[in-house]
């Protein structure tokens, strides 16, 4: 019997988002319909956008990396250190396999991020979390800890689904009572600005992308006060 872990701080939507992306989705994530309806190349393209102008040896994490989608976008485009992780070890396996032809410096790992990601401080001089954000019960945590290991004048980029507020408030109250593959809670920019800001993010920017979802920008300060 598949057995979830038992998390340093458990909740019910962890144990959601393990059980889907361990043993429910590692082998359908890339071919299910989300995909095409939501575009979702389309939003990949919109980060390697706020990639460019970098020179293709930055140092890039993707958190919540699932199968490597990204990750394998960017290795296509020639990006050659790029990291990840995942909350679930089978669907680190697929990115692993995914990603094996490419001559790459690739590192992935299986960790919990609102509680601990296993690099340095510094470590990365861009972070991607790409339709991840909605998944964070312990958000703040999460987002403390990715800029922990954020690069002095790195850039963290994100992009999350955008709802029209009833429908947002809908699906808020709706998961609270039932988690769906580990949602927990869908934000407005305004709310991702004012969190970004409260780690010490600057530079924070927003925009609408494929009309149902929205990429925010922030880079690190040289020096945290």
């Amino acid at each position: 019997m598949n057995k979830i872990p038992e998390f340093l701080k458990n909740d019910r939507y962890k144990r959601s988002s393990y059980y889907a992306y361990n043993w429910k989705m590692p082998q359908t994530y890339d071919s299910c319909i989300w995909m095409k309806v939501g575009k979702i190349d389309l939003l990949d393209e919109a980060v390697l956008y706020e990639m460019s102008g970098n020179d293709r040896s930055v140092r890039i994490l993707d958190v919540g990396c699932a199968t490597g989608r990204l990750l394998f976008k960017l290795a296509e485009n020639r990006y050659t250190n790029l990291s990840g992780v995942d909350l679930a070890p089978q669907i680190i396996e697929v990115a692993q396999k995914k990603l094996s032809n490419f001559r790459v410096n690739l590192n992935l790992k299986v960790a919990d991020s609102e509680d601990n990601l296993p690099w340095p401080d510094n470590s990365f001089d861009i972070i991607t979390l790409t339709g991840v954000i909605h998944h964070f019960y312990r958000l703040h945590d999460a987002l403390k800890e990715i800029n922990r290991v954020l690069d002095k004048q790195g850039k963290l980029i994100i992009w999350d689904p955008w709802f029209p507020m009833i429908v947002r408030q809908i699906l808020n109250s709706w998961l609270y009572f039932f988690p769906h593959d580990g949602d927990y809670r869908f934000y407005t920019p305004t709310i991702m600005n004012k969190k970004l800001s409260d780690i010490g993010l600057i530079d924070i920017q927003y925009c609408r992308v494929a009309v149902w979802c929205y990429i925010i920008t922030g880079k690190k300060k040289d020096k945290i006060a």
